[in-house]
Parts: structure tokens; sequence; C-alpha cells
């Protein structure tokens, strides 16, 4: 366990009627990551005694108690696919372990068959540090905590749950109807005060929104952003990129005018920032906001009070710009000329580099070997009478190979023909790099 900071877990083991303790929870995790990589090959597992309180960070000598709390995963039912988040039809439950037992400060367990092959490997799943869950003082902040874990887009750093029944919730915080009847003290007791500890002790902000039938709240959803810096005080505002490296979507969006947050807040939101009614399908997001920022960008000077308010509501109520469309068109063929003339000239200085070094090349060899340059000469000539009559207003072959650029062509061609494995490495370098534009040229070509 030494090695251990987090445990992988399968979604349906996080969405579970939660009728185990804060301190089950945490042990179930920590059980988990030490038995993850030998469940494939092995039915029981082995964690030492104090191994296993170092990581819960259970200092209280009640073993006894400890004992029991281990003794309740026998017997608590862990039944996955409560909100369908894979959207597969799949009900199941198995208890959370099959056995365990204790000998001589050793902890022996294993998994129910079915378990063992849902907890590894999972497709659908949530890292947790075993050291953050430690911070939690309640059983519902942790489960909370978990699922917002589990739809968090990392790529992002946000992420939202569906809408969940409120009885649904009730049963993955493991609560009973009669606990907490009214909605009003369950909001206070158990979802504010869960959202609290969860943006009090880790870098995440969770947002709650409820759903209504008529006035009544029907269903919840939450909204998790990492804000990538733990929260100093309550007045300090949290860095969304302290590294500085912004995407490009907020760079483009702060250029007109927003400010950091507002652009990485609807950067990590994306679709989830527009009005739920008025979200456009089929679109790339990137091309939905600058589709907005030229509809900004398009406006008679003065007509628009307020830049940021403008593209704001632009990006939220999804308003029409029916001329951006045509002006990426006309946009994207002046990139497409330019992109070929580009690549015509790159093969235009490859074949004028394979010239030059070819004849770079041929210099070099007649140099080292005049014997070769005189046999290479009067190959020439005697081809040509035309070229020989010419031969005789020059007194040495290396006059005509050097001051002649008529002879030096000549000999040139003939010496690459009869002595192709001089110019093979060069040749085959040089084609290799004209053949690869010469096939950029030709899907530019075929771009719509």
């Amino acid at each position: 366990m030494k090695d251990k900071t987090e445990v992988i877990k399968h979604s349906a083991a996080i969405q579970i009627q939660n009728s185990i303790s804060l301190l089950q929870r945490r042990a179930w995790n920590i059980l988990l990551a030490n038995a993850y990589e030998e469940l494939p090959t092995e039915e029981e597992h082995q964690i030492s005694v104090p191994e296993l309180t170092g990581a819960l960070g259970y200092t209280s000598r009640n073993d006894a108690h400890l004992r029991e709390a281990l003794l309740g995963l026998m017997t608590s039912v862990l039944e996955w696919n409560l909100i369908g988040k894979d959207n597969v039809q799949v009900w199941g439950a198995t208890t959370l372990l099959a056995q365990i037992e204790i000998e001589d400060r050793t902890c022996t367990y294993s998994y129910s068959p079915v378990l063992r092959r849902r907890l590894y490997n999972p497709k659908i799943y949530a890292r947790i540090s075993l050291s953050l869950q430690n911070k939690f003082d309640s059983k519902h902040a942790l489960a909370l905590w978990e699922l917002c874990l589990d739809y968090l887009d990392e790529s992002r750093n946000y992420g939202e749950t569906p809408h969940i029944p409120l009885e649904k919730y009730r049963k993955l915080m493991g609560m009973s109807e009669d606990m907490y009847p009214l909605f009003k003290d369950l909001n206070k007791y158990v979802i504010k005060a869960s959202i609290k500890e969860i943006n009090d002790v880790t870098d995440f902000n969770v947002t709650v929104e409820y759903a209504r039938n008529s006035r009544k709240v029907v269903a919840i959803k939450f909204r998790v952003r990492r804000v990538l810096q733990l929260p100093q005080a309550p007045t300090v505002q949290p860095v969304l990129f302290p590294s500085g490296d912004l995407p490009d979507i907020v760079k483009e969006l702060m250029d007109v005018g927003l400010s950091e947050q507002d652009a990485g807040e609807i950067w990590q939101q994306q679709f989830a920032y527009v009005h739920a009614d008025r979200r456009p399908r089929d679109v790339a997001f990137d091309y939905y906001i600058r589709e907005k920022v030229h509809l900004l960008r398009k406006q008679e000077p003065g007509k628009v009070k307020s830049k940021t308010g403008f593209l704001l509501q632009a990006i939220k109520q999804n308003w029409t710009n029916p001329d951006y469309a045509a002006s990426q068109k006309e946009k994207l063929q002046q990139d497409k000329s330019a992109r070929l003339k580009a690549l015509q000239a790159q093969k235009h200085q490859l074949e004028e580099g394979l010239e030059e070094q070819t004849s770079e090349l041929c210099k070099q060899i007649v140099a080292n070997d005049p014997a070769l340059l005189e046999t290479l000469l009067q190959a020439v000539l005697n081809e040509s009478p035309v070229i020989r009559a010419l031969y005789d207003e020059v007194k040495t072959p290396a006059q005509h190979y050097e001051n002649s650029p008529i002879f030096a062509s000549l000999v040139d061609k003939k010496l690459m023909l009869e002595y192709p494995q001089h110019f093979e490495t060069l040749c085959t370098t040089y084609k290799e790099k004209i053949a690869r534009v010469e096939h950029e040229i030709a899907i530019v070509h075929s771009d719509v």
C-alpha cells in the first residue's frame, strides 16, 4: 500500500446505496486499491492491519470498532447502474465483501466473482485519492465527491451529473424516507452541507441545480468544476489556469474582452453553458464559439453598449449568425490557395536542392578521379559530332568540365547514368521529401 495514492473505482461501485458509514466507505476504497492488480488472478487478498489503519488515518485503539466496520461490508449490498450512466440496461447486486478474516494482525478478504470481474479494468470509472478521502467528516460529502469525480471530464476539468430524482439521491446517500422528510431540511443538512465540505477540503467547486414540478423540487443535478488551486480564503478568486497555458478558445474569448474567469468557465462547461433549449446539434464547440465572436465583431461601432454582455448572451442564447458559414467557406478557400502556393514553392525548392546537391557530388567524384573524367568526356564526344567540334576550343578535359556548363551537364548525366550507386542515397532522400509534398498537394486539392 505504500505506493498506492489512488484507487480506480468502477462507476457501479460509486453509485451505490450508501448504507455504509464514512469509515466503511474509506476502508473499502483502501481494500480495493490494495487488491486491484491481483483481481484477475487471486481470489483472496491480504493487507496488514497496521497498513490498513495507517492508510485510513485511524488512530483509535478500539480494534473491535474496526472489526465491526469491516464485518458490515459483508452485509452491505452493492447495486449497480442506479443512475444508468453507461446507458446499458443491466441490473446487478452483490455484497461489498464476500468474506474477511483477521489473523495475527493480517487481514484476508475476498470479493464475489462477479464483483471481481466488474472492478478490474472497468470502462467507466473514477480515480479517487486515498489521502484526500481521509479529510472528509461526512459520509454524505464523501459519497457526493465520488459521484462528482465519476462525472468529471478531466480534459476540461468540468462535469455535471444527470438530474437525479430525490428518491435515488436518498438511495445514493443511504437515507430512508423518514430522514429529513422536509426538502428544506434535506437541502440544508445534507445537500448544501456536503457541497460546502467538498468545496472546503478539495480543489472542486460544486454547485447544485434543482428541477421542479410546479414548485416542488423533484430532482437535483450537480455541476463540478476543478479550479486547480485549493481555496485559501473566501475572498480569494480561484485560478483556473495557474500555469498560464490557456486553451485557444479561452485566448480568443479574452481577446474580445472576456475575463479569464468567464472565458475559462465557458470553456469548461462548453454546451452546458448554453441554455438547454437552445443548444445546437452536430456542431463542434470551437466552431460555435467562433461563430458568436464573429457575430460580435460584425456589429456596427457604437451599436453594442457592452461587448462582453453581448457575447455572453449570444453564447447562452445561441443567437444566429448566418454570415459566419459563408465567411468560413471563403476563408477556407483562401487558406487552401495559400497552402497550395506554399507547397508548390516547397516542391520547387526541393527539386532545385536535388539538382544543386547532385552537381556538387559530381564535381567531388570527378575531382577525385581525373581518369574517370577523361573516360566520361570521351564517351560524350563520341555521341555527338557537334560537341566534338567544340572540344578543340579548350585544351584539357578539366577545363571543359569546369568552364563549360554544356560539357559539365553532359558529363554529369553520363556519370549518373553509368554510376547510379554514387547518387542512390541523395536521390532517395530528396525524392521521398518531394513525394510527401506531392501527397500533401493532392490532399489539399481533394478537400471540399
